[in-house]
């Protein structure tokens, strides 16, 4: 029984271990796809007497190798948030697009901002500005996607005009007399 026990152990760590050496590749695919991203983007390429962006770049490259190839999955994972904070931030939804098709992982870096746009469909009303901006920015990348999502995109219209109108009613003064 003992036996059946420590042999049912070891299958789970071989599981682990094949399941680590899966996300290891996953990470070290995404951060050098992030940072190809970082190499193809000429808006951010700089080159001062003192750095190269092309050049730290390509140190990045090499030690994320380096990271995959110590088994450093904690390294890999903090990099690949660590180097995608900005496309978060600024919502850059191209960038999200192109991770998966370059590395052909299907993952959503807008995690959270898609389920804050679902929550306002499903009540059906936008009440705050920063919900306004959401929704508009999701009509924005659904314009941009194809096929487009007609349906979608009409719907979050309308709650960009229910909340204008509601909005625009606040603001105008009141007639009395």
């Amino acid at each position: 029984m003992r036996q059946l026990k420590k042999r049912q152990l070891k299958s789970n760590k071989k599981l682990s271990s094949d399941e680590k050496k899966l996300e290891l590749k996953k990470y070290r695919d995404l951060v050098l796809a992030t940072i190809d991203y970082y190499l193809d983007n000429k808006l951010i390429q700089l080159r001062t007497a003192d750095f190269d962006s092309n050049e730290h770049f390509q140190g990045l490259k090499t030690q994320a190798l380096e990271h995959f190839d110590k088994s450093r999955l904690s390294r890999l994972k903090q990099w690949f948030r660590d180097l995608t904070e900005m496309q978060v931030e600024t919502r850059d939804f191209k960038f999200n697009q192109y991770l998966k098709e370059k590395t052909g992982y299907d993952i959503d870096l807008f995690q959270s901002y898609n389920l804050r746009v679902d929550k306002i469909i499903e009540k059906g009303k936008i009440t705050t500005d920063n919900q306004f901006y959401d929704i508009n920015m999701m009509v924005d990348q659904l314009s941009q996607i194809e096929p487009k999502d007609s349906e979608k995109i009409g719907t979050l219209n309308k709650l960009l005009l229910d909340y204008e109108l509601r909005k625009t009613k606040k603001s105008r003064p009141h007639n009395n007399g």
